[in-house]
């Protein structure tokens, strides 16, 4: 028996690099899948589209006032008077008058309308005025002189008429009397969608 130390049989250098070579790729193909998988590629399912309703289009609506003609002014009998000259005296109505053209475009459009008084005016309205609103052809449900309006109002004219009475028991003696000319500026008709 020989006392040479034995030797194992060691692979071939050319089988070995092999071997490395396809541990490698194999681990390179796993991580590539792994990346894909996580989003950073096009790697999914099956899966398909289609374009719906291409060629449709949508548009807005409207919500507007015009007016054609301006204010006019009557007493309490629907006389005209011109405002500026008029003098009233306790007891007496004075009406403002104007007739918008609403519009008002929308399938499910619902809106308000409303007139806003002066300032001046406000600040008199039940001690000393009387004031009533009337908008024919639109409905006041909540009777707080905010009217209703909706898509069936488009195109139509509106008559607003605003009556404003000096309640005749305000005043007593020779109160009221010869007070200056008071501007009326600052009447609005104020439209506003209800959401």
């Amino acid at each position: 028996m020989s006392s040479a130390a034995q030797h194992l049989p060691s692979e071939s250098p050319a089988r070995g690099a092999k071997n490395g070579r396809t541990g490698k790729a194999v681990l390179a193909g796993a991580v590539a899948v792994g990346l894909l998988a996580a989003g950073g590629g096009t790697f999914s399912k099956w899966s398909d589209s289609e374009a719906v309703a291409s060629d449709d289009k949508v548009a807005t609506g409207e919500l507007s006032l015009a007016l054609d003609q301006g204010a006019t002014w009557t007493d309490g009998n629907d006389k005209p008077i011109d405002i500026n000259t008029y003098k009233v005296v306790p007891g007496d109505t004075v009406k403002l008058k104007v007739s918008p053209i609403i519009q008002a475009e929308g399938e499910n459009l619902k809106a308000t309308l409303a007139l806003e008084l002066p300032a001046n005016l406000q600040s008199v309205i039940g001690k000393y005025v009387d004031y009533t609103l009337q908008i024919d052809g639109l409905s006041d449900t909540n009777n707080d002189k905010v009217y209703e309006v909706t898509e069936a109002n488009d195109g139509k004219p509106v008559d607003v008429v605003a009556a404003f009475t000096w309640k005749a028991d305000s005043v007593t003696g020779d109160q009221g009397q010869n007070v200056p000319a008071q501007p009326v500026k600052g009447f609005n008709l104020v439209l506003d969608q209800s959401v």
